[in-house]
């Protein structure tokens, strides 16, 4: 803990950083941050670019090009620099869509008259701009720039740091732990044998300190490289509820912006449905009796296992009680009978074929396959089994057999759902008004948007409410049965708003819908809005923003977390 606070002074007595973290009249600390931007800037705009300039503690100017209407950065641009009339060239480009200018008259406090000059492609504009540079700003940046040049050249400084070196080597060593005597091992030595010390293992006191002040020391250095750094102020959202947002932290947003034109859409109706198979294009598998299940010789299909109409799927082996099974064979018997002596007449029969009558052996060919027919459809019952064939193609959904199992009639065992083919079943509670659908739409829980075409409405009420049936226009992989989906209906009727992406209207912490209004280039102003949903990906804002708002369109939900 002492050697920290030996760090905090060095620190502190070293001239520029101390001036580096202070503003004019207080100290950051207790004190609340500043109301708009840590650093000096200036911003400019006009129809086709927007330019932030920021001071930084490197006497550099750090400039951030974006397009006006979008907010999209601007890389590869040429930007020239003019400091109250002074041409000071092209700024240099030091990473995506971040350029930087230095100038000697930065140092020193005032306003400076910019003028900018970009040029993007075929586009060209001016920017003028006015940065005030405060006191305290331009000592920060001339401390910055010249703590090398201090601690290289000052002898104060050196005779400082030499003295807390040495003082926090001295504490160290008066604050560390004394090493213990040696200590004799605890077994009793042998006869003739001299007891030998055990030497513990301990760390030096002095190596201890002396890593420490070398820590000390190695922070002292690197103090010039982090003054040399980007400024790269903090979000913060400000007093008057306007958040705070510098170019660097929306480029990492992504934040992009539009213009907010007033329009007309469709008055849209959200229900709550459900993913459902296309009764056209599945199947269910029933057992017609009771039995046992038995494999086909390639196994049970598995799940997602494609199968095509009319394929085996299984086997069902009749199960009967041993009355009944008795019975059945006891008739087989009787009927193997019948067929010995019904084949011993057809052959004396056609043996006489001269002097009987043509009708009489017929008849009695006939009696004959009667008596076999009888036989083939007894025998199943007792030794054969029946099979399991699909109804229809597609996917297997649904297993509910194992080998061996004992199963009951109309037990299904088997769903087949074809994924290309699905259908989304809504309920609507108010059928006035789904009286007419125009189009529809779909949203699942993962914000997958899904198109919909309507197939029909029930005539009966279920739950209190009218179902009603959508077909999937190119139903996409990865959708499952049962799994629930927002529907939005478009009515004919026609409502007027501002049309947006749906990802610009976020909620605030209070629960209610806004939107962020930039009125600059670092300032975002939320706007509580009333909205309804279009599509599952645009919504029709219909009060509180104002014609030709510039708004987010996309980062708006980064921009709600910033406290």
């Amino acid at each position: 803990m002492l050697i920290r606070l030996l760090l905090l002074i060095a620190l502190l007595t070293v001239p520029g950083f101390r001036a580096a973290f202070s503003h004019e009249g207080h100290a950051h600390g207790d004190e609340p941050a500043p109301p708009a931007a840590a650093a000096p800037r200036a911003e400019a705009h006009s129809d086709l670019f927007e330019i932030v300039a920021v001071l930084g503690p490197d006497r550099r100017l750090w400039l951030y090009l974006d397009r006006h209407a979008t907010a999209q950065p601007i890389d590869g641009a040429t930007v020239q620099v003019a400091i109250d009339g002074v041409g000071l060239g092209t700024a240099t480009r030091v990473g995506e869509a971040v350029y930087a200018v230095a100038d000697p008259t930065l140092e020193q406090p005032g306003e400076r008259a910019m003028i900018f000059t970009i040029t993007a492609g075929d586009d060209m504009d001016l920017l003028p701009a006015t940065l005030v540079i405060p006191a305290a700003a331009a000592v920060a940046a001339a401390g910055a720039a010249d703590l090398g040049t201090v601690m290289l050249h000052d002898p104060l400084a050196w005779a400082a740091g030499l003295i807390l070196l040495l003082l926090g080597i001295a504490i160290g060593r008066a604050a560390a732990p004394r090493s213990l005597p040696p200590m004799i091992d605890a077994d009793l030595p042998a006869a003739g044998t001299r007891p030998h010390p055990l030497t513990p293992e301990v760390p030096i006191p002095g190596r201890v300190a002396a890593a420490r002040a070398a820590l000390v020391l190695a922070v002292l250095l690197l103090v010039p490289m982090i003054a040399r750094a980007q400024p790269l102020d903090a979000p913060r959202r400000q007093a008057d509820g306007s958040i705070f947002v510098p170019k660097p932290s929306q480029r990492f947003f992504g934040l992009r912006t539009g213009s907010a034109e007033p329009g007309e859409a469709a008055v849209t109706i959200q229900l709550t449905g459900q993913v459902m198979a296309d009764p056209n294009a599945s199947g269910r598998v029933q057992a017609s009796e009771a039995g046992r299940i038995e494999p086909p010789d390639d196994g049970f299909p598995a799940l997602g296992q494609r199968v095509a109409r009319g394929a085996v799927l299984g086997f069902v082996v009749p199960i009967m009680a041993a009355q009944d099974r008795v019975g059945v064979r006891a008739s087989i018997a009787e009927l193997d009978a019948l067929i010995v002596i019904g084949e011993a007449r057809v052959r004396r029969l056609t043996a006489l074929s001269g002097t009987v009558a043509a009708r009489e052996i017929s008849d009695a060919r006939a009696d004959l396959e009667g008596l076999r027919q009888r036989r083939a459809a007894n025998l199943p019952a007792v030794t054969g089994r029946e099979p399991i064939v699909a109804p229809s193609a597609g996917l297997i959904s649904v297993v509910r057999v194992a080998a061996g199992q004992v199963i009951q009639a109309q037990e299904p065992l088997f769903d087949i759902v074809d994924p290309t083919r699905l259908w989304v079943e809504a309920i609507a509670f108010d059928t006035a008004a789904v009286a007419e659908v125009a189009a529809a739409s779909a949203m699942t829980a993962g914000g997958q948007a899904l198109r919909l075409g309507f197939v029909g409405r029930g005539m009966t009420l279920r739950q209190q409410g009218l179902p009603l049936h959508f077909r999937i226009e190119g139903a996409p992989a990865g959708l499952a049965l049962g799994q629930p989906v927002t529907v939005l209906l478009q009515t004919p009727r026609r409502a007027a708003g501002i049309v947006l992406p749906a990802e610009a209207v976020v909620r605030n912490p209070e629960g209610g819908l806004v939107v962020f209004e930039m009125p600059s280039a670092e300032r975002f102003v939320p706007r509580a809005v009333r909205a309804q949903t279009l599509d599952g990906q645009r919504v029709l804002v219909t009060a509180g923003l104002e014609r030709g708002a510039r708004v987010v369109i996309s980062g708006a939900g980064l921009i709600a977390q910033v406290r």
